[in-house]
């Protein structure tokens, strides 16, 4: 006598059977991917690479109405030195550099007055 059982397909929710091609790894599946933005999109390479480029190649970018605002934003501040919009834009990019704030003329004071002084 045979006291095995037999096991079942596993199902989804309602007893809906799972499509296996189209797990993860299988030919219809999702494909791999590490699930981090790409490093080209971000504000920070633009910056990175605008600040690599000659006269000649920002002008060209600032006068393609093609090219993406930030970038034709970006290479006007360059161009013209507008130091003020490009520092915002680099605070924006790289955050506020570290402030240090010191209080020198700071009396200590005790709460309560201690026992034995007058």
């Amino acid at each position: 006598m045979n006291n095995t059982t037999k096991q079942e397909k596993p199902t989804l929710k309602y007893g809906n059977p799972i499509n296996e091609s189209r797990q993860f790894g299988k030919p219809n599946g999702n494909p791999r991917h590490n699930g981090a933005w790409k490093k080209e999109a971000t504000a920070r390479y633009k910056l990175e690479q605008m600040l690599k480029l000659s006269e000649e190649e920002l002008t060209a970018i600032v006068k393609d109405k093609d090219a993406p605002y930030f970038e034709r934003k970006l290479a006007t501040c360059i161009n013209k030195g507008d130091w003020t919009v490009l520092q915002g834009m680099m605070n924006q990019v790289y955050g506020m550099p570290k402030q240090v704030n010191e209080n020198k003329n700071i009396e200590i004071k005790p709460i309560l007055p201690m026992k034995g002084k007058k």
